[in-house]
């Protein structure tokens, strides 16, 4: 576990110390994981197989999203996954709500959506958005309080990426393996 946990703060570009060493281990700032560009049919967001919710088109969703997907998962039984998967859609919908609405150009009722798939030994979280622009990854200064949500996702998914839905924006997306 705590290499592990070193090694995920190591993609953050962050210092990890060990509870039973009094030796810091320092990491260089990681350089930003790049999203996977994934092609899937506009309609795939909304079939059966996909569970999904609307949010509304504030930050504090976010909350209410990671309740869901953790409901969800211990419905499926993989709750083990919520810690992981809690985290990831909760910058996933900070991400939507900050930046796939500003630079969205939306007439009428904004459509952010958090979609969940459970597949063969993997589990999709997904939100949806109104902006057709990719996410940008950056690699934040030390001082800096935000540019870490995307290296969160890429740190603790197994693969991450966007999709683009023809005519209403994308779907940013990450998948958790599970035995």
């Amino acid at each position: 576990m705590a290499m592990q946990k070193a090694d995920t703060l190591a993609q953050l570009g962050l210092g990890y110390e060990p509870e039973d060493d009094d030796e810091v281990i320092a990491f260089s700032v990681a350089p930003a994981c790049q999203p996977q560009l994934l092609p899937v049919p506009s309609a795939w967001w909304d079939t059966p197989a996909v569970t999904s919710r609307p949010l509304n088109p504030i930050p504090e969703e976010a909350r209410t999203a990671r309740h869901f997907v953790s409901d969800l998962l211990t419905c499926w039984d993989l709750g083990h996954l919520s810690d992981d998967a809690e985290l990831i859609i909760a910058e996933l919908v900070v991400n939507a709500v900050r930046h796939g609405l500003r630079t969205a150009s939306v007439i009428g009722p904004v459509a952010l959506r958090l979609c969940m798939l459970r597949r063969a030994g993997e589990v999709m979280l997904a939100v949806t958005d109104p902006s057709s622009e990719a996410p940008h990854p950056r690699a934040p200064g030390w001082s800096g309080e935000s540019g870490r949500g995307l290296q969160i996702v890429s740190a603790l998914s197994y693969i991450w990426g966007w999709s683009p839905i023809e005519g209403q924006g994308k779907a940013v997306w990450a998948v958790l393996r599970h035995d």
